[in-house]
């Protein structure tokens, strides 16, 4: 009975994890936004702040939707034919990789820094929800 418990318990620990990191990646990109804008789309002769534009914003905060339905449907596939605790291994293993990468996104073009960072934040919640 309590090995049942303590197996509950840590199920609903990382599921819990799972979902609050992505609750918090699709809510914190909305902010996060308006600081890129700054940074890579400011003019130095203009007094107001740089803005991203409209069709960078859709990119960056709609490529978190796409993705989340793709990694649901392919891990949990991959979960049903290797094994929950494996996939949950190599997911874990992705997660640090992309989201170091996603933090050191790269290029010289502001357009070329936001592809790379659309591109890493795809794969980074590519798996996110997985253990659900």
């Amino acid at each position: 009975m309590a090995n049942q418990l303590g197996y509950h318990f840590t199920t609903i620990v990382i599921v819990g994890m799972g979902f609050f990191t992505d609750a918090y990646d699709l809510f914190s990109i909305s902010l996060i936004t308006k600081l890129l804008g700054r940074i890579y789309y400011s003019d130095a002769l203009s007094k107001k702040p740089g803005t991203l534009p409209p069709h960078i914003v859709v990119a960056v905060i709609g490529v978190a939707f796409c993705r989340t339905l793709a990694g649901q449907l392919f891990f949990g596939w991959l979960g049903d034919k290797l094994g929950r605790k494996r996939v949950y291994g190599l997911t874990l293993m992705l997660m640090v990789i992309f989201s170091i990468a996603s933090g050191l996104s790269f290029e010289k073009s502001p357009d070329g820094v936001m592809a790379t960072l659309c591109f890493f934040r795809f794969w980074l919640g590519f798996h996110m929800l997985q253990s659900l």
